[in-house]
């Protein structure tokens, strides 16, 4: 049997919270975005630069009102040149699916709310390290630029790694019931649930 590692990154130079913190986003969401023409799409329509993602899981972030820092803003993974999956907040998914709609005449894609997911955010010294344990990760990237993010599927959980306002966030992706098993199980090993909105 081959052993595959799942390749997990975090970024250099960017603040680590003291405190293990976890946060359920009830209102972020996921959209899983394809099509031939999702490329073209993504840098004319969007302006995105696409040029650093060149593997399965790097992502880059962007915003649909110019603040990176807004509910508007996103991130996006790439898993191949016709498949990425956004995630960003209920307002800009709003938008964004209101975009998409409005130019699927103009471009080949598509896409899907995936209305089944959720997501947990943590932030802590000890978020990478739990999150390499937990999912058998192999820490071997870091992301040098704060615009980039990264995204690895590890069962039934999409971890990603994304800097918010200068600071290392995690957030893990799942349906509802897989993702309490997570916060159970990061809680037994010292993050606090906090209240906050965090990434």
């Amino acid at each position: 049997m081959t052993f595959t590692p799942i390749m997990f990154a975090r970024h250099s130079h960017i603040e680590v919270p003291d405190s293990n913190l976890l946060q359920i986003n009830t209102n972020n969401v996921a959209i899983d975005f394809s099509g031939t023409e999702a490329i073209p799409f993504l840098t004319t329509i969007l302006g995105l630069d696409l040029n650093k993602l060149t593997a399965s899981g790097l992502g880059v972030k962007g915003t649909l009102d110019g603040d990176l820092n807004s509910n508007y803003s996103f991130a996006l993974y790439y898993f191949s040149a016709t498949a990425f999956r956004f995630v960003l907040h209920s307002d800009g998914a709003a938008q964004l699916q209101a975009l998409i709609s409005e130019q699927q005449l103009r471009y080949d894609i598509e896409f899907v709310m995936r209305t089944d997911l959720a997501t947990l955010t943590l932030s802590g010294e000890q978020a990478f390290d739990a999150l390499v344990d937990a999912f058998k990760l192999t820490p071997g990237l870091r992301l040098s630029d704060t615009n980039s993010c990264y995204g690895a599927q590890s069962g039934e959980v999409f971890i990603t790694a994304i800097d918010k306002q200068s600071t290392q966030y995690f957030q893990l992706v799942a349906k509802l019931p897989e993702l309490e098993k997570w916060q159970t199980y990061l809680q037994q090993r010292g993050f606090a649930m906090s209240l906050a909105e965090v990434a």
